[in-house]
């Protein structure tokens, strides 16, 4: 499939906050991407088994873990995800936290259409189609 004259991607979601994960998958699909949201940690992972997964857009505090941990489990798996860090907590000292983590990018809330087109063009800029 093509969005705007780009091939669609597939994202995960994974953030205990339903409005803001609604936002994220209405905008996505509205652009011709296909999106799951999952809360739960356990189920997220799961899908990500099964599922060819583009970017994993992962929130930072989570109840009963930590998107970090979630970020460097994904990154031992032999395809991994472009990986997203989300925090309501950012700010600039965070893109020092981006090799801590193994995250490919750390973006702060509150996410807009014009943040999560920029991360999608980030993402472009690093993975060129084959």
């Amino acid at each position: 499939m093509v969005a705007n004259g780009k091939k669609s991607l597939t994202f995960l979601i994974i953030d205990d906050d339903i409005s803001l994960s609604l936002f994220l998958k209405k905008a996505l699909s509205q652009d011709g991407h296909t999106a799951f949201v999952e809360p739960n940690i356990q189920r997220a992972l799961q899908l990500l088994l099964k599922e060819k997964i583009d970017i994993l857009l992962c929130d930072l505090v989570l109840p009963g873990g930590d998107g970090s941990e979630i970020i460097k489990v994904v990154k031992q798996q032999d395809q991994h995800p472009y990986c997203v860090l989300i925090s309501g907590y950012y700010d600039k000292s965070f893109d020092n936290y981006i090799p801590l983590v193994g995250a490919d990018q750390v973006i702060g809330k509150p996410i807009t259409k014009e943040s999560l087109n920029d991360m999608i063009q980030q993402y472009r800029l690093t993975h060129t189609a084959p």
